[in-house]
């Protein structure tokens, strides 16, 4: 076992309301599809579309695979230890698995060993290095943690000098797991589709220690983006076992952004290194819960990630490049189009009407009007869902993974050279909170530029997160604070607006309308005088350390 680089992309396929995987994964039975040697229809196809593949030996077989950890210990060191089935053998394989960059992970080995009567403590014990040992205490800790169950296929796919592995794991799923059914609470709940099939392709190479990374990183993206235009096919951070040890196989709980770690960076473009693995995280730890769950919390999040993403580029604006320019921001904005409109009615349905109907003296009038709002998200959440299972979504996504490695190379290759970190914050901030506070009476001003003011508080309180270890103790918490309160007044301000304008294309009676512009009109004005108490309090950020 050598040391790679990996790329991991998911296959997703619409699953029949009847189909028989839901039974062979609640019984841990194996799908018939497992029991034939030949490749499967998909498989044929793959190797149509991709003429330079090479099937290995072993070209089709079942492998069960199960992982082991001591309570998160070894996860957390970054080393997985899993035992792999096939047929009459079995081999314990213990590595190392990091972060390259979001998209890329380095698989190193620790060591592989075949199992024999005495199981798996027996091989983990007489075969583990020292710090293995150190790390397990004992073999009693150990325990399983998940068990997945596939039908895998390899092939040789020779690029550009390389010798690329591809691993096909066709009709993934839990051993253990029972179909997970959830009922639709009310009649305004979307009613839950059925799991997908999942299919997991993972794209490696060797990565000897004294080898450049750069050409099997790109080789890798090429074979990447060749199985984006022959499959349904998207990239993932994170393989199928790890988010099975992790308890995050299907679409659990949306992701939310975690705080940016510098990591000790001093330039303006490590920085957008470190901000962009942060959202990569948030992007992509939302994206297939947008697509596969009805939990509209996955929209939210995801809206979020785009947002930030958006912001930093603001920030970081010399580094929009022309791939940038051309094959990722359009993207993005026709991606940030329909999680936006996807989230507006979903906050129309959930918040707005309601509170809307509630004022009335006769609430029961709106139902009419809250069934209609109702099929319009539906409507629109499906729009984003076809969208997120298309090729576009996915030769973004690829995109702006391979566009951040890019970037990761150029800041190592600069080192401390670049532009200060320090000196380029302390300027944004600055920019930010200058052009915030200089906003007229938000009383006095239209709605749109309201809404320009509500973009404002975004954009500083967004730049104070990212840069927050820079910041004073006082800006990270208090100024934060206020500023995500200005957002959170003005965006009730904004969702009332927006709620009219729905309203307005929508069978309402007279009376409806009447009332609604009344309502939204009182509730921008309290948001508006609000969010004007709130600018006069606005203290004034500092950014305090670096040179």
């Amino acid at each position: 076992m050598d040391r790679v680089l990996e790329i991991v992309l998911d296959v997703v396929i619409p699953a029949a309301p009847d189909r028989r995987s839901s039974t062979a994964a609640a019984t841990g039975a194996a799908p018939r599809a497992h029991a034939s040697p030949k490749l499967s229809e998909r498989g044929a196809s793959l190797c149509a579309a991709l003429p330079s593949l090479v099937p290995l030996p072993d070209a089709r077989e079942c492998v069960t695979t199960v992982a082991f950890d001591r309570g998160g210990v070894l996860g957390g060191l970054g080393w997985r230890v899993a035992v792999e089935s096939r047929g009459d053998t079995q081999h314990v394989v213990v590595s190392s698995r990091r972060v390259h960059t979001p998209g890329i992970t380095v698989v190193a080995p620790i060591f592989e060993a075949a199992l024999d009567a005495n199981g798996i403590a027996h091989a983990l014990f007489d075969a583990a290095s020292e710090p293995f040992r150190e790390a397990l205490g004992s073999a009693d800790d150990l325990s399983a943690s998940a068990t997945l169950v596939a039908t895998r296929s390899r092939w040789q796919w020779p690029r550009d000098g390389i010798e690329v592995l591809l691993t096909f794991d066709e009709d993934l799923h839990e051993r253990s797991a029972l179909p997970q059914v959830a009922l639709a609470q009310d009649t305004h709940r979307e009613a839950p589709a059925p799991p997908p099939d999942l299919h997991e392709l993972r794209v490696s190479a060797p990565w000897p220690e004294d080898q450049d990374e750069r050409p099997i990183v790109e080789a890798l993206f090429a074979c990447a983006g060749d199985l984006i235009e022959a499959l349904p096919a998207f990239v993932r951070l994170t393989d199928a076992l790890e988010r099975a040890t992790a308890g995050v196989t299907g679409a659990a709980e949306a992701i939310k952004a975690e705080a940016v770690d510098l990591g000790g960076a001093v330039t303006a473009e490590a920085a957008l290194v470190a901000i962009g693995r942060n959202i990569s995280a948030q992007w992509f730890g939302n994206d297939a819960g947008v697509r596969d769950s009805t939990n509209g919390e996955f929209i939210h999040q995801m809206r979020v990630s785009q947002r930030r993403l958006r912001t930093a580029m603001r920030i970081f604006s010399r580094w929009c490049d022309e791939t940038w320019e051309t094959r990722i921001e359009p993207e993005l904005k026709w991606l940030g189009g329909l999680l936006g409109e996807a989230r507006d009615r979903d906050v129309f349905v959930e918040s707005t009407l309601p509170a809307l109907a509630a004022a009335d003296v006769e609430p029961g009038r709106w139902n009419a009007i809250r069934d209609e709002a109702n099929a319009q998200r539906l409507a629109a959440r499906a729009r984003l869902r076809e969208a997120l299972a298309s090729q576009r979504y996915a030769r973004v996504a690829l995109a702006w993974l391979q566009w951040l490695d890019t970037l990761a190379r150029r800041a190592s290759d600069a080192g401390a050279t670049g532009l200060s970190l320090h000196r380029h914050a302390k300027k944004r901030v600055r920019r930010y909170y200058e052009r915030l506070v200089s906003t007229q009476k938000l009383t006095a001003i239209d709605e749109a530029s309201r809404h320009r003011a509500r973009i404002n508080a975004k954009y500083l309180r967004y730049t104070i997160e990212f840069f927050a270890t820079l910041t004073s103790r006082r800006t990270r918490v208090e100024v934060a604070r206020s500023l995500a309160r200005l957002q959170s007044v003005l965006g009730d301000g904004n969702d009332a607006a927006v709620a009219l304008r729905y309203l307005e294309r929508m069978d309402a009676e007279p009376y409806q309308l009447g009332f609604a512009r009344g309502w939204c009109e009182a509730v921008k004005r309290y948001t508006a005088k609000e969010g004007e108490r709130l600018l006069r309090e606005l203290g004034e950020p500092k950014v305090t350390r670096g040179a």
